[in-house]
């Protein structure tokens, strides 16, 4: 029979708690690979998708075009109703003469981890209700998709209508 000393003993039960805590040193010379934290989805880019107007389920296609950070972007939402020749405009603004999607303009900020809030910082003509509006937008940032409402304010009456939104940033943007 055999003995064993109380240093083999420690040494044995150091090494099976080392493997234990780090699995990956078991293997010969390879190390884990560290795993990077997923960084905070930035607003900044061009979103193309849909909206649909919840009440009166007309709706077209929507391009949001940001400058700016993770956390805060400007630009402009291009908001083309199925069947117009252009997008909506701001109230007073002549059709633009430039090449792009032109638009209203917008500011986006980020207001939780996946939350986003801002505005249409321009009144506009709904085509929905044919109204002129003050608009607000509440939405969430999964990844590479933009998902919420435009919640639009008749500037006259007080009335509010609501439009559902969803946009996918960049190459896999969908037209």
């Amino acid at each position: 029979m055999r003995m064993v000393t109380v240093a083999q003993a420690l040494l044995a039960f150091g090494v099976v708690a080392a493997v234990a805590a780090n699995p990956a040193s078991a293997q010969k010379g390879k190390a884990a690979a560290p795993m990077a934290p997923a960084g905070p989805a930035a607003l900044a880019g061009r979103w193309e998708g849909t909206y649909t107007n919840d009440m009166t389920q007309k709706g077209g296609r929507l391009v949001i075009t940001l400058t700016g950070s993770d956390e805060s972007a400007m630009g402009e939402v291009a908001l083309t109703p199925v069947g117009a020749k252009g997008s909506v405009l701001a109230e007073g603004v002549s059709a633009p003469t430039a090449k792009g999607p032109g638009g209203l303009p917008v500011t986006l900020m980020k207001t939780g981890d996946d939350k986003v809030s801002g505005s249409v910082d321009a009144a506009y003509t709904d085509p929905g209700c044919d109204c002129t509006v003050i608009t607000s937008v509440d939405a969430t940032l999964n990844g590479s998709t933009l998902s919420g409402s435009l919640a639009a304010r008749d500037s006259k009456t007080g009335n509010w209508n609501f439009t559902s939104f969803t946009a996918t940033k960049g190459a896999a943007a969908r037209r």
